[in-house]
């Protein structure tokens, strides 16, 4: 699979203090955040929740493009809701996929 095109127009960083504890990235769209491929270092520790409290500071709403498994079960814990969206490349072949979203307010 590709590069997202999404991750191109608006790759942002993780905040200092918890990139060396994630692989995968973060993709700005309009007041949102993207989180895609993202996978923890130490597994277990609270670090995702952590990066989710610093997101929902910064940003109206997070989303998780084809969540794995484990994702899922992480979201649906975390108060996400499930939506059908259309992305472009390299997704446009398939239509619209499942995204998991999370507005900023509320708490997890």
């Amino acid at each position: 699979m590709t590069e997202p095109i999404f991750k191109q127009q608006g790759s942002i960083d993780f905040p200092d203090h918890l990139k060396h504890l994630f692989e995968g990235y973060l993709a700005r769209e309009e007041n949102g955040v993207i989180i895609s491929f993202i996978s923890s270092k130490q597994q277990g520790k609270g670090h995702f929740s952590e990066l989710l409290k610093y997101l929902k500071q910064e940003y109206e709403y997070i989303k998780i493009p084809t969540p794995s498994n484990k994702m899922k079960q992480i979201c649906l814990k975390k108060g996400f809701q499930q939506k059908l969206q259309f992305f472009p490349e390299p997704f446009n072949e398939i239509g619209e996929i499942l995204i998991w979203v999370k507005e900023a307010e509320g708490n997890e």
